[in-house]
């Protein structure tokens, strides 16, 4: 989320064009309050770099693909974390999501090989039995008249994948507990970075109290299961990146750098997943004709009951295209910030050192230039010749460059056997009436929940 902290106000000579704001707080209350209205109207009323003013601190969205490949690629290293992520490192610490530097790069070697295809092709057995015991409890739901909330199932069930490929646990009994506090977590890490001067975490304001009981909930669970790690080998995630050692065999990681990387992987694991798939199937609903395709697909590749394999994920071609325009239209990690730290010039106008840059995936997936009827749901979208003809930098679900989404191939391989598993056994409809409103936060997630009805 944007943030009206910063260090020093930059002064510029020139600037993008952008919306009139109010006396002192400029744009600031508009952004904080609806991002994702103020980003949308700033493209349409202003153009593709749009200047917000957040009290005396410049922030610059930037929509041109080049621009957005300057700043995450070509001239990253002027480009760090802003201060908007302030509030995830208290939460997640030194992760690869938060993390700069030597240290990010060390990490990040470190962590690349437990993420290699064949590594990860080992996980699909986990993620489709997780998914198949999901759908026969569903069977009590698929009822005439009975409604269910397919977000709170959809955190639930990736929330299960996370504990099998990345612990070698079932996590069931703890998820009640960790999911409140992952909520408490995430709703503290939003709202920190939106206050001018946030209180330090040892003054025991409630909301401080709320994040360090939520932070010592999720702790404990962790550090146990690396200590269980420690002592033993395993083929899964956490298994193989404690096991990682040194050029003296000495380990590589130690606990709180584990831990890091751990709550990183468990917050992308778990919420962005289960907020692609709560938006595909809302789509799917609205779309009959579409998902009456996709499961055309599924039958024809899997049978009536076979689980799929890393092999058929392949081969769900479709199914493939409808999550990728799924995450264009609600894409979970909906925003990206960077800071400069040197001068540099973007679209033609000068950026100062300290000035805030977003890139609005949100907006971007939706910018007329780049995207025919941006609005529609339309998977083909995603055909290979319709891709080579578009920027690659106007499509963002995962990031881009170095620092692009470690996970992205694990959560594609579990979106495709899940969405795959799911509309095979059932049909799923909106509930009429139900708000369908996207809360932007640190995820996009809808903010009501997601009711629906299944028919099997």
């Amino acid at each position: 989320m944007p943030t009206i902290a910063a260090l020093t106000p930059p002064a510029t000579t020139r600037r993008p064009p952008g919306p009139p704001g109010v006396p002192v707080l400029g744009n600031a209350l508009q952004v904080i309050r609806d991002p994702l209205t103020a980003f949308m109207s700033g493209v349409r009323d202003y153009g593709d770099t749009i200047y917000y003013r957040l009290g005396p601190f410049p922030y610059v969205v930037i929509n041109r693909p080049e621009d957005v490949r300057h700043v995450l690629v070509r001239n990253r290293d002027n480009y760090p974390k802003s201060r908007s992520y302030a509030g995830l490192k208290l939460f997640l610490g030194r992760g690869l999501l938060t993390s700069e530097g030597q240290h990010w790069k060390t990490q990040r070697k470190l962590a690349q090989p437990a993420f290699h295809r064949k590594r990860l092709a080992g996980f699909a057995q986990a993620m489709a039995e997780c998914t198949g015991d999901m759908l026969e409890r569903w069977q009590s739901l698929a009822q005439p008249g009975r409604r269910f909330d397919v977000h709170e199932e959809m955190m639930r069930v990736t929330f299960r994948i996370v504990g099998h490929t990345l612990f070698s646990a079932d996590l069931e009994n703890d998820a009640a507990d960790v999911g409140r506090a992952l909520t408490e977590a995430l709703h503290f890490a939003t709202r920190y970075p939106e206050k001018l001067i946030p209180p330090p975490l040892w003054i025991p304001t409630p909301g401080n109290v709320r994040f360090k009981r939520a932070r010592a909930t999720l702790d404990s669970l962790v550090f146990r299961l690396i200590q269980q790690r420690r002592d033993c080998d395993s083929d899964d995630l956490l298994g193989m990146l404690a096991n990682v050692r040194t050029e003296d065999g000495q380990p590589a990681m130690s606990d709180q750098q584990l831990r890091d990387e751990v709550m990183t992987l468990v917050l992308a694991g778990h919420e962005t997943t289960a907020n692609a798939l709560t938006w595909t199937l809302m789509l799917l609903s609205q779309h009959p004709a579409i998902a009456r395709q996709v499961r055309a697909e599924v039958e024809a590749v899997l049978g009536d009951r076979r689980d799929p394999t890393p092999e058929d994920v392949r081969a769900l071609a479709l199914t493939t295209r409808v999550i990728q325009e799924s995450m264009r239209l609600y894409p979970p990690a909906w925003m990206v910030e960077r800071q400069a730290t040197e001068a540099d010039v973007l679209d033609g106008y000068p950026i100062a050192p300290g000035t805030q840059i977003g890139i609005c995936a949100y907006a971007l997936h939706r910018h007329p230039r780049y995207w025919r009827n941006p609005e529609g749901f339309d998977p083909d979208r995603f055909l290979p010749d319709r891709v080579a003809q578009r920027p690659a930098a106007v499509y963002q679900p995962f990031g881009m460059g170095p620092r692009r989404c470690i996970g992205s191939h694990f959560a594609m391989m579990e979106s495709v056997i899940m969405l795959a598993m799911i509309v095979r056994r059932y049909r799923l409809s909106l509930v009429p009436g139900h708000p369908v409103v996207p809360e932007a936060a640190i995820t996009l997630r809808p903010r009501h929940g997601l009711l629906m009805t299944a028919e099997a």
